[in-house]
């Protein structure tokens, strides 16, 4: 899920939240948004199909489900003729469910709680670093005293244990299954032929591509059934149409809870290499120098 350039030396600076931003490390979160996006994409740049029509070879326009008819009139002209008809031929694309499948966790077949006990899922650690700054400090420090207080022997050879660690996390990504439908509707079968041609050639032998959006990658599958359907036999009112579905299953993760998610999406925390405790004096009777001069 981290870009392949990913270089956590090159981390910016914390704020005074102490958090740094998906985007900041060239990572985007994962949502259910980007999924819709990345099949819409692969539909629309990747597969880019044209068909021959009564005004010659144009592309087929893609449309995000169907919108009513009176916004898709005002807005989207170019889709219909001067009757108000759709012109064919046209794809849409919907999402018709998402199913969370306990069968398929990803790297994390068990639940893992958060350790902040807010009934939570816990965090998947992408990347550690050594802070070199902090942990050199430390090593100066054990090199000039030893554990009396009496300073010894500067820079004598040591094994330092006080080494301080970043370590960076996300939420454990939450894997998903979502499906969709492509509709398919064609004037003539020579245009659906065409168009539905590349839906069952261009993976080759299988069923099977890949997604992706901001660093992200999603696995693909193409229902091997299409299912097609016509009107030929009754053309008495309505314009004729040929129309195919195309069933596509997205495997997909989540990562946090989007808008409503009120935790830090990147955490980075360091561990503790060190506990003092302030010293206190108690006056004692008798003792006239504690109070000073």
């Amino acid at each position: 899920m981290l870009p392949d350039n990913f270089d956590f030396a090159m981390l910016p600076e914390l704020s005074s939240t102490g958090s740094i931003s998906l985007r900041e490390i060239g990572m985007l979160e994962s949502t259910i948004e980007d999924i819709d996006y990345a099949i819409t994409s692969w539909l629309k740049r990747d597969l880019n199909l044209y068909s021959n029509t009564n005004e010659g070879r144009k592309q087929v326009p893609v449309l995000w489900q169907t919108p009513e008819r009176a916004f898709q009139i005002k807005n989207e002209k170019e889709l219909r003729d001067e009757s108000g008809t759709l012109t064919l031929p046209l794809i849409s694309i919907e999402r018709t469910g998402i199913t969370k499948d306990p069968n398929k966790k990803g790297s994390y077949q068990a639940h893992i709680y958060s350790d902040r006990h807010n009934g939570r899922a816990g965090r998947l650690t992408l990347a550690r670093r050594i802070v070199q700054d902090k942990t050199r400090n430390f090593a100066a420090a054990s090199g000039t005293r030893n554990n009396t207080g009496v300073k010894s022997q500067p820079n004598f050879p040591r094994i330092n244990k006080k080494i301080v660690i970043q370590t960076l996390s996300i939420p454990i990504p939450v894997y998903i299954e979502a499906t969709y439908n492509i509709k398919i509707t064609a004037e003539y079968q020579q245009q659906m032929n065409e168009l539905i041609a590349p839906f069952i050639t261009r993976t080759g032998q299988i069923n099977a591509f890949t997604l992706k959006r901001n660093g992200h990658i999603y696995e693909a599958f193409i229902n091997s059934s299409f299912g097609s359907s016509n009107n030929v036999s009754n053309l008495a009112e309505d314009a004729r149409n040929f129309t195919s579905n195309v069933e596509i299953k997205v495997l997909g993760y989540l990562i946090g809870e989007g808008t409503n998610d009120d935790r830090k999406i990147v955490r980075v925390d360091e561990n503790i290499v060190e506990v003092t405790f302030p010293r206190e004096s108690v006056p004692l009777p008798g003792d006239p120098d504690f109070f000073g001069d």
